[in-house]
């Protein structure tokens, strides 16, 4: 019987050793898979979030916005809001403005990535320093070559070194310059590719720097718990933690920060290269 006995707890004890060693490897692995998978679908969202980014600043540089101002009244007409049942009169203006803007619209954004232009100047020809030392630059040496155009003398053109000097300006399709090695639909640009699909938190905003000039700026972010969904939760809280943040995220709105993202900067070098 005792001898039963000294089997039975043999196999127990071997059994709680196994359990032990699994337990042990397994509290080892779990955050080493975890990590790994977590830096994938960051990077995947990185390289997101900078063809977002792109695709922002080619629109700014590209496209003029409307924008309809408040205390405006050149051809305006009065506009009654209903602000908590108070009126509120204004004179809106019939008329926009057109300014360089970034775009909280997904729709827009898209529309420019698929069907925009980009406006690109084709230089041939360089200036000298002592062309530049003589105060030339690429605005007056044009405008030097455009008087030659339309008088036919090209004198001053020859004395200054100009001749074959151009600045022309062409356009070019933005989806075959800027995303043709997009790895995915342009319309899916606007939603996570990893953990739980959600679309982009998108929005813009005008900032006033410490200087006192108005930028524009726009921020694109995702949270990790969707980013990170069906991974271990306790890890994802854990990371969250660690880190003091919540999402991945480019631009900002509360500060000018030439658009930077929030995510580790090797991320980006490997998109670079």
């Amino acid at each position: 019987m005792e001898k039963v006995i000294r089997i039975v707890i043999a196999v127990v004890l071997l059994g709680l050793v196994a359990l032990l060693i699994y337990k042990i490897v397994d509290g080892i692995k779990t955050p080493i898979e975890y990590e790994e998978q977590r830096i994938a679908r960051f990077q995947t969202t990185v390289d997101q979030l900078i063809a977002i980014r792109t695709a922002q600043v080619a629109f700014k540089e590209n496209v003029l916005s409307p924008v309809y101002t408040k205390d405006s009244v050149k051809n305006g007409k009065k506009v009654i809001d209903k602000i908590n049942g108070t009126d509120t009169t204004y004179i809106k203006s019939k008329v926009p403005n057109y300014e360089h803007l970034y775009t909280k619209s997904f729709d827009e954004l898209i529309e420019f990535m698929k069907n925009g232009k980009l406006k690109v100047v084709k230089a041939i020809g360089t200036l000298t320093d002592d062309q530049l030392k003589a105060g030339l630059n690429d605005k007056k040496a044009i405008e030097i070559i455009e008087k030659a155009k339309k008088t036919g003398n090209w004198n001053e053109v020859e004395e200054k070194g100009l001749k074959g000097f151009s600045r022309d300006t062409i356009f070019v399709s933005v989806k075959d310059s800027l995303f043709k090695h997009l790895e995915y639909p342009i319309d899916d640009i606007r939603y996570t590719r990893v953990g739980k699909k959600v679309e982009f938190k998108m929005d813009t905003a005008t900032v006033m720097t410490g200087s006192g000039v108005a930028v524009k700026v726009f921020q694109c972010y995702a949270l990790y718990d969707d980013l990170l969904d069906g991974l271990n939760r306790q890890l994802t809280v854990n990371y969250k933690d660690k880190i003091k943040d919540t999402c991945l995220r480019v631009g900002k709105l509360d500060e000018a920060n030439n658009n930077a993202g929030n995510w580790d900067a090797t991320m980006e070098k490997k998109k670079q290269e």
